[in-house]
């Protein structure tokens, strides 16, 4: 019987750039399932492994944020090195639209629960929930470091700005002075 793939939070995993260079991405949750999760990637690129990759990676900010699935991990495209939870408090998490109006709409949280319900202006400031499969925050990545061209279409919608901008309008919705908790 073949062992069963198992992903961790705290999973940290190398992308690779090609010419032998790399990334580095973190499984920061599983919000509802474990056949979709929340992963970070890094602005960090290195062309050599070893520890002080992983603590310089940590270090850097973090370029990318967004749901996807194990895909690149299970056929070993990317290959997970470490396990680390340490940091992942500190990770900003992000808040997204749900419905369609003029029916009834909500503000909801990263597990894609009901917050609060919203009008059409403030529904217009946020995003639907969206899961991405894992090609696109490697292309991201490439993009990123010049290795190839940025598609504003394709990649804009993985910045962890725009994971900050969702918290920023949560805040103005719920009346809150400074960033909600997870």
């Amino acid at each position: 019987m073949a062992k069963r793939f198992k992903l961790s939070e705290g999973d940290i995993f190398t992308i690779p750039l090609g010419n032998g260079e790399f990334g580095i991405g973190q499984i920061v949750c599983f919000p509802r399932t474990k056949d979709v999760f929340i992963m970070i990637v890094y602005d960090y690129r290195a062309k050599k492994y070893d520890e002080n990759n992983i603590m310089l990676a940590l270090k850097s900010s973090i370029l990318f944020l967004g749901y996807s699935t194990e895909a690149r991990l299970y056929h070993k495209m990317w290959e997970i090195i470490e396990n680390s939870t340490k940091n992942l408090d500190e990770v900003k998490m992000p808040y997204h639209r749900l419905g369609t109006p003029p029916e009834e709409i909500y503000l909801t949280n990263y597990k894609n629960e009901r917050i609060k319900a919203i009008n059409e202006k403030e529904f217009q400031r946020l995003e639907y929930l969206t899961s991405y499969a894992p090609i696109r925050f490697e292309n991201a990545l490439k993009a990123h470091f010049g290795l190839q061209e940025w598609i504003s279409e394709n990649y804009d919608s993985v910045l962890y700005e725009k994971t900050l901008e969702s918290i920023r309008v949560a805040n103005e919705l719920l009346n809150i002075d400074g960033d909600i908790k997870k």
